[in-house]
């Protein structure tokens, strides 16, 4: 019996001993560069490269850039795991250097991989790589307006729509516009983890006026943005998580919203990965929901204007 207690009391030692994995995110541009931004020790989320506008002067030597690598004493990966946004398989990209690449109107110091060139629209990303080939990556999909998760979203986003578009109509001493007959509040878009049932849902929402912010611009009619995150609870039932609130018009200055590109999966939690785009500028995010609340580690600044 001691000799099984000893076994047994060495495993356990040796399971709480275990590493925890360690991952590094990179964003991936559809010019075939690379932009690694967070880092993931087990523990917490850190910075793990130059942000926009960061750039050093003169020749870049991918082991010359400050990056956690770098700190550690280790080199940069040169070989990264890239999952597309579109949900395809993934595939392997190979460093072969590092350039200075324009984000906006900034710099933006970037890894250069074998990767082909794909033509995209705004915004201009294909997926994200890690360098990690252990750590589980799912992809993000759009949820279709005939699908049941968009009814019950729309139904738990307009619960909430008037009274925090007054709260914020408040905060910002604006009179929004009163309109017979009022105008509905609609879901504009969904998203959610690929393939899994109980995935949280990420939103945006939108209620179109026909009254003109500027009445020097009637063209430009009024727009309440909303987004945030969906909860399903044990009991089904689905509740409101971080929801932010944008006054705007049709121009859509003001309003920032978010795109899920993959959710990362390590030491028993789940991350998402995001960019958050404005009018003219971008931010990489991790993003995690937990007991209902949203957290954001790390934000790393993309390139603006």
């Amino acid at each position: 019996m001691a000799f099984f207690r000893s076994i047994l009391s060495a495993l356990l030692i040796s399971a709480v001993a275990a590493p925890s994995p360690r991952v590094a995110v990179a964003i991936v541009r559809p010019d075939g560069y690379i932009v690694p931004f967070a880092a993931y020790d087990g523990q917490r989320w850190t910075r793990a490269w130059p942000e926009a506008n960061e750039a050093p002067d003169g020749i870049l030597s991918v082991e010359s850039i400050r990056s956690i690598w770098r700190e550690n004493g280790e080199p940069v990966p040169k070989i990264w795991r890239v999952w597309p946004a579109s949900g395809a398989p993934s595939v392997e990209a190979h460093v072969s250097g590092a350039d200075d690449v324009d984000a906006h109107c900034s710099g933006q110091i970037a890894l250069k991989t074998d990767l082909p060139k794909v033509t995209m629209e705004h915004p201009l990303k294909f997926g994200i790589a890690v360098d990690s080939s252990i750590v589980a990556v799912s992809t993000v999909e759009e949820v279709r307006p005939s699908d049941s998760n968009w009814a019950s979203a729309e139904r738990a986003v307009l619960a909430k729509f008037a009274a925090l578009e007054r709260a914020q109509a408040n905060r910002e001493r604006q009179q929004m516009p009163r309109e017979v007959p009022e105008p509905v509040a609609h879901i504009a878009a969904l998203y959610r983890e690929a393939r899994s049932a109980r995935s949280l849902l990420y939103f945006e929402a939108e209620k179109k006026y026909r009254t003109p912010r500027d009445p020097r611009d009637e063209q430009c009619t009024a727009l309440t943005v909303m987004t945030g995150w969906l909860v399903t609870t044990d009991a089904g039932a689905v509740s409101l998580a971080d929801p932010k609130l944008f006054l705007t018009d049709c121009d859509a200055k003001e309003f920032r919203t978010v795109l899920p590109l993959a959710v990362i999966r390590v030491s028993g939690r789940s991350f998402w990965v995001l960019q958050e785009h404005g009018y003219e500028d971008e931010t990489y995010l991790i993003g995690e929901v937990r007991h209902g609340h949203v957290r954001y580690p790390i934000e790393v600044n993309g390139g603006g204007c």
